[in-house]
């Protein structure tokens, strides 16, 4: 019995590397992912991005909300609110409180229209 569990610890430890050396295209992701994570990989296209233009970005990516989210998102972007977590641990975490009277957020409810989604890419 011990002499097998050796085995079956050696052979794990064996594949180990061969399970880290797989591409993306051999992972169970599809296609377009796997290419679109082997682009990424190769971190030609990153670029170094100043503060000013970090947020811009971020702004950029309120635009699209409703009024009743988008004044929040600018919120947090700018720094206000408080933020938890970090980039090591999964990401940062930014939150903002607003605080309305009940009629006044029924009726912003109310007024979102839904919300489309673009087409996913190839």
């Amino acid at each position: 019995m011990k002499k097998l569990f050796t085995l079956l610890a050696l052979g794990a430890t064996l594949s180990l590397p061969a399970v880290a050396q797989m591409t993306p295209a051999q992972t169970n992701l599809d296609p377009s992912a796997a290419r679109m994570e082997a682009r990424n990989a190769h971190g030609t296209q990153l670029s170094t991005v100043s503060p000013q233009q970090a947020q811009a970005n971020g702004l950029q990516r309120c635009a699209n909300l409703p009024a009743y989210y988008k004044t929040d998102c600018e919120a947090r972007v700018r720094g206000q609110g408080t933020v938890s977590g970090d980039v090591i641990g999964g990401g940062m975490i930014r939150e903002s409180v607003t605080t309305l009277p009940a009629s006044e957020l029924a009726a912003q409810q109310r007024a979102i229209s839904p919300m489309t989604l673009p087409a996913p890419r190839n």
